[in-house]
């Protein structure tokens, strides 16, 4: 029975690591690089599972039986979390990890372990990890005046900000959701700004922003609109 008990939760588990990446899931949780490994060693579970399930050869006796082997709760405490994964709906991290890790009204966000960045690449291009990086490397905020922005991320607001200003965020993973960082750039509305938590797309430009004797960058949104969540929503 403790033979069937481990092949079923083999089975269980490599077929929940299949199911997380069909239904795109699984980018929740660990960085794109680790989904191959994670597909081939939830295929493992499941060959292993199947030939501990057909295996006829009686298992070996033992003289002596530990606690743990003899517990019959073992079996349910490891199926737990399949089954939470199964019960509970699938989310990425929401904007009160982002406080939780370090993301305020007056920061871009913790950037120091972020990839190296090439300030040669063109602007238009850039996503929200892309631009905080160009302010780190280049902290002027009259040098990035007047540069476009459109960026797609979701709304970060705390109570130090006016209505009309929030952050527009994204978490950065390097391996998997533990280690992910949030980053967000500022942005001004000519509105009350979004609902926090919603996915938006942000158009606009750069502006130089004076708070107290502190000048600093800003975007200046021409546009803010509703928008899908991406299928991976966190930044590499």
């Amino acid at each position: 029975m403790r033979r069937l008990a481990a092949a079923g939760l083999a089975f269980a588990y490599g077929l929940y690591l299949l199911y997380a990446f069909g239904t795109g899931s699984l980018y929740f949780y660990i960085h794109p690089l680790y989904m191959l490994p994670t597909v081939g060693a939830a295929a493992v579970l499941l060959v292993l599972a199947l030939l501990a399930a057909t295996d006829r050869h009686p298992p070996s006796e033992t003289s002596e039986e530990t606690p743990e082997a003899r517990s019959r709760l073992a079996p349910f405490v490891l199926a737990l979390p399949v089954v939470l994964g199964v019960l509970l709906p699938p989310h990425p991290l929401s904007p009160l990890t982002a406080a939780q890790r370090g993301l305020g009204s007056a920061s871009l966000g913790p950037v120091e372990h972020l990839p190296d960045f090439v300030l040669s690449r063109p602007t238009e291009s850039y996503d929200i990890k892309d631009w905080v990086k160009a302010l780190q490397a280049d902290p002027e905020p009259g040098r990035h005046a007047g540069k476009r922005v459109q960026v797609i991320g979701f709304v970060y607001r705390d109570a130090r900000l006016p209505p009309d200003r929030f952050l527009v965020a994204r978490f950065v993973l390097k391996c998997c959701a533990v280690d992910a960082q949030p980053v967000g750039l500022p942005v001004r509305t000519s509105t009350t700004a979004p609902e926090p938590g919603t996915w938006v797309t942000v158009d606009g430009a750069w502006e130089v922003d004076t708070v107290g004797d502190r000048r600093q960058s800003l975007i200046v949104a021409s546009a803010v609109t509703a928008a899908a969540r991406p299928s991976q929503p966190y930044l590499y």
